[in-house]
């Protein structure tokens, strides 16, 4: 039996008091409005990534901070697929991590976080996460004060694209309807991140596909040969959002020399020639097939490293200039930081280098015609010009020969110009 006070709360017949049903109800009315408010807020944060003209990476952000209307987190960070789909490269982060945010990556299946994008299935630990086999530490991440982890995978239209992770200090048991906020955000937010990748790749390809006309123009144009290369490694800079690109041709006696490059760095266009096999355009040239650096500053096999940390360039795809299975150079383009080169990447840098190896070839066979008929020329005049001194100075053809060579060596006169000057004395002479 429950007794009732005058003024006081109802009690049990052991005499504990219980609050009146009315003040339990308004409670939960409050509750209720609270989280009415935040699901609120949180749809309208899903509105503002979704219609937002910002860089993905702002809306990142504004997602990790909109995260915090569900879930009182001690560290978010959001990992993005990158194109060769090999590594989870970290995009977002509710830390500051100077020199973190797209360089740290972790492969498909490491640790929790690559487990969870290699099954597409959520994870979430309330307490002792270190303690799950697939747990992995990173110092620099925080990871070794994590107790609870949650984390849900980003796949749009059956398409992986990445994982956004939740770490608590403390043991935390989330509600059902925080999971459910969760996967609303990760779901809505997989759209957006297809939308803008989708958006990219179609703007990268119309780029490429200008580029290419460019290249393609430019060899069958009638501009000199300096400035078709000119003009073909600016293009691929602009195609590859690269720092420098630059064009190396074979020359047998001194290697492979830089003939053209968009850079102002004069200390760059003053490179030494490679020899074949030597630094990684050497071993590109040899082997006939494109090496990516993920970091020329550290691999061995790079010969400028001083230089390279000079002008700030990181990561290096190198790929050979063929004719006909046959390398004549190679073209090599820099980014300023960590950059893995897709494999769509190197199949159009590839087909550059290999129309710009049509374009000198092509003008290099120009010029060789151009000169076999100076040659040709020169020799019908000189050839003449004998025969007007044999004539004139009854001389055998070899001492005509010597009478030129002699007067050209002490005028520093070629003897085309020597012959000319006898056509033209002898044609006023007739005349």
């Amino acid at each position: 039996m429950k007794k009732s006070g005058a003024d006081g709360p109802a009690q049990d017949e052991d005499g504990i008091s219980r609050p009146p049903l009315g003040h339990l109800e308004s409670l939960r009315d409050d509750r209720n409005q609270e989280e009415l408010k935040k699901e609120l807020r949180l749809l309208r944060g899903l509105l503002r990534i979704t219609h937002s003209e910002s860089p993905l990476e702002e809306r990142l952000d504004l997602a990790i901070r909109l995260s915090r209307e569900i879930l009182n987190f001690d560290v978010a960070l959001i990992y993005l697929l990158d194109e060769e789909k090999t590594h989870l490269v970290l995009k977002a982060s509710s830390l500051t991590l100077p020199g973190f945010l797209s360089h740290f990556s972790l492969r498909l299946g490491e640790g929790l976080t690559g487990w969870v994008a290699r099954e597409r299935s959520p994870v979430i630990i309330s307490k002792k996460a270190w303690l799950d086999p697939r747990f992995k530490t990173f110092p620099s991440l925080s990871d070794e004060s994590c107790e609870a982890f949650i984390s849900i995978p980003l796949v749009a239209k059956d398409r992986l694209l990445g994982v956004m992770n939740f770490q608590f200090r403390d043991v935390y048991e989330p509600s059902d309807r925080e999971v459910e906020l969760l996967v609303v955000l990760a779901l809505e937010l997989s759209l957006v991140i297809d939308h803008v990748l989708l958006f990219e790749e179609a703007r990268k390809k119309a780029r490429q596909i200008e580029a290419l006309s460019q290249v393609s123009e430019s060899i069958t144009s009638s501009r000199y040969l300096e400035e078709i290369l000119h003009l073909i490694v600016t293009v691929t800079a602009e195609m590859t959002s690269s720092t420098l690109c630059s064009l190396m041709i074979y020359d047998q006696e001194e290697g492979l020399v830089i003939r053209a490059t968009q850079t102002l760095s004069q200390e760059y266009r003053n490179k030494p020639p490679i020899k074949i096999g030597e630094s990684i355009s050497g071993l590109v040239f040899r082997d006939g097939r494109p090496i990516w650096v993920e970091n020329v500053q550290a691999d061995p096999r790079y010969s400028f490293k001083d230089l390279a940390k000079k002008e700030n360039l990181v990561s290096l795809l190198s790929v050979p200039m063929m004719i006909k299975n046959r390398p004549i150079g190679v073209i090599n383009v820099y980014t300023s930081k960590v950059h893995r080169f897709s494999e769509d990447e190197v199949t159009v840098l590839q087909t550059v280098a290999n129309q710009a190896a049509i374009a000198w070839e092509n003008t290099s066979l120009l010029q060789k015609n151009i000169e076999m008929e100076e040659a040709l020329e020169s020799r019908k005049k000189i050839d003449r010009a004998k025969s007007i001194l044999m004539k004139t100075n009854h001389i055998t053809e070899d001492e005509a020969y010597r009478l030129l060579q002699k007067k050209s060596m002490n005028i520093r006169k070629s003897m085309k110009e020597i012959a000319e000057a006898i056509l033209l004395a002898n044609d006023l002479k007739e005349g």
